[in-house]
């Protein structure tokens, strides 16, 4: 062989594919894989160079981004562009405000003028709001394959990669972060990633490192949100009084809890307090309510959980109790933190993504009890096939999914169409059905009556009171106790259906609702506006 391209077939072969070489290729190809399929959604978001964000509480966010956008250093403690006109003080906090709006000023400054492109540029803080989530979903998988691979290449760890690509594929840790979803649940990923990682770590070989990586990561997680974050930190403090002793002593755990208390001290000298507890009068209005919203029912299928972390699910529990008779409590807290946090997603689906991550800390343990690592590998990625299938059918739906898409997707247009003929110099507080008044909210500038947090409970209360009253009187009082200006007619058999669950009562009579869709709406109702209109009607209180 020709002596320069034995060379270059020698560095190929010692070099491109070495062992630490392969490291890296694995490492990068999963974060690619990670990243990319958080894009899946793509065409669903950006539509003709608009933004049309994943769900109603995203829009909610957005117009607090829009805020501090607006005006730097703000921080929006009452959000006054819902409930109308109390407004809400809301358990949205400061740090994902500001990730949005911090990552919109590199996109502005950023973003080519010229080219295809440059299309998008007038929508900086929707492009932001809409890859904020996918790269700190990035980020997480970053953190766990370095994490599952020891920081040492891998060498000592069978099967690293196989945390970091359940993380990357799993559905419930993809939708938390996926493309168009400006959620602060992404944020928490990322933050109790770290925290439940650095536990681990702990509880093997205590430092000081460590020690103050999960106590900032427990306590960003906490000033983000009080309630996944408080749920996980007793339950991790509770398995450390019963199987994880030894890790929750000695002078390692101070420098955690100054860790912890530093980023609290910092929200409660930001945010203030935001622990608003519900009047009690609304009580039994807030389980009706949310009983209509998806991610607060019941998982009743438990199969469910293996399309979400693959068959392993399974198995793990039972090996981690026969590995706990070898190894002793530790790995017994780990399975009974699995164990809490499934039986948390089958009580309420919103805590899917937190089990899955559990999951993926339950892994490395599960995995010393096989000794060859090829066979370990070949059987997680066969356990991985109800993951596939979901991911199947999430791609390739069927005729009737496909239909539910487009009429989702032309609803979502229609909804900022007619927000576009709500703006106005002057403001003009409307009313609307309430999973669609957040987006219609930030996108005319306009104050809604409801909206999607459960802090304006009463405001989605009188939104559903007025669509299901029956006589002008009942309907009249309700917009002028509000002060509305607008009232936005959608799909009336969807808004009679969910006002009469929130209500727990039915019409008895024919409701606003249908009303308002009238030709030629009789006088005494107050109202006057557009008729040639198919999917929302807006109409001005006289």
């Amino acid at each position: 062989m020709n002596p320069p391209i034995q060379g270059f077939s020698l560095w190929v072969k010692k070099g491109l594919f070495s062992k630490g070489a392969r490291f890296w290729w694995i490492f990068f190809g999963l974060l690619v894989l990670g990243l990319g399929i958080r894009f899946h959604n793509l065409t669903e978001i950006l539509v003709g160079g608009r933004f049309y964000f994943v769900d109603a509480d995203c829009y909610s966010r957005m117009s607090r981004a829009q805020r501090i956008s607006e005006a730097p250093g703000t921080v929006v403690r009452h959000q006054d562009f819902e409930n109308w006109p109390e407004g809400v003080v809301s358990h949205a906090t400061a740090p994902f405000d500001y990730a949005i709006v911090g990552l919109e000023r590199i996109v502005r400054w950023t973003w080519p003028q010229s080219g295809r492109f440059a299309v998008l540029r007038e929508s900086t803080l929707d492009l932001a709001g809409a890859l904020v989530s996918p790269l700190i979903g990035l980020l997480t998988c970053v953190f766990l394959a370095a994490w599952s691979a020891g920081f040492r290449g891998g060498e000592h760890a069978p099967a690293w990669w196989a945390v970091p690509l359940l993380a990357a594929v799993s559905p419930p840790l993809v939708h938390a972060t996926v493309f168009g979803r400006p959620d602060h649940q992404s944020l928490l990923l990322l933050f109790l990633a770290v925290a439940v990682g650095a536990e681990q770590r702990m509880q093997s070989a205590p430092s000081r490192g460590w020690a103050w990586a999960g106590g900032l990561a427990w306590g960003g997680a906490l000033w983000v949100s009080l309630y996944e974050p408080l749920v996980l930190l007793g339950t991790v403090f509770l398995l450390g009084l019963l199987f994880w002793r030894p890790s929750w002593t000695g002078h390692v755990r101070l420098h955690w809890g100054a860790g912890l208390l530093l980023p609290l001290v910092s929200g409660w000298l930001v945010d203030g307090i935001r622990i608003v507890p519900p009047d009690s009068r609304w009580k039994e209005v807030l389980v009706r309510w949310g009983s209509t919203i998806g991610e607060l029912h019941k998982v009743d299928n438990v199969g469910r959980l293996s399309d979400w972390t693959g068959v392993l699910i399974w198995i793990v529990p039972p090996g981690l109790l026969w590995l706990a008779r070898r190894e002793g409590r530790v790995v017994l807290g780990w399975l009974v933190m699995l164990l809490v946090t499934a039986g948390l997603t089958l009580w309420q689906a919103r805590w899917s993504p937190y089990f899955a991550l559990v999951f993926l800390f339950c892994l490395p343990p599960f995995f010393s009890i096989v000794s060859s690592p090829r066979r370990l590998g070949f059987a997680f990625l066969v356990s991985l096939w109800p993951v596939i299938t979901e991911w199947e059918s999430r791609l390739f739906p069927d005729a009737r999914t496909s239909e539910h898409r487009y009429m989702e997707r032309s609803e979502r247009i229609n909804t900022r169409l007619a927000a576009e003929r709500m703006r106005s110099p002057e403001r003009l507080p409307f009313i609307a059905a309430w999973w669609h008044s957040p987006s219609l909210a930030y996108w005319s500038g306009q104050p809604a009556v409801s909206g999607s947090g459960h802090e304006g409970i009463s405001g989605i209360f009188d939104a559903a009171h007025f669509f299901l009253s029956t006589t002008p009187e009942e309907a009249l009082e309700i917009l002028r106790r509000r002060g509305v200006r607008l009232v936005v007619a959608s799909d009336s058999a969807r808004a009679v259906e969910n006002s009469s669950v929130i209500l727990g009562r039915s019409a008895v009579e024919k409701p606003m609702a249908e009303w308002l869709w009238q030709s030629n709406l009789s006088e005494v109702w107050g109202l006057e506006g557009e008729g040639n209109v198919t999917t929302f009607r807006v109409l001005r209180v006289r």
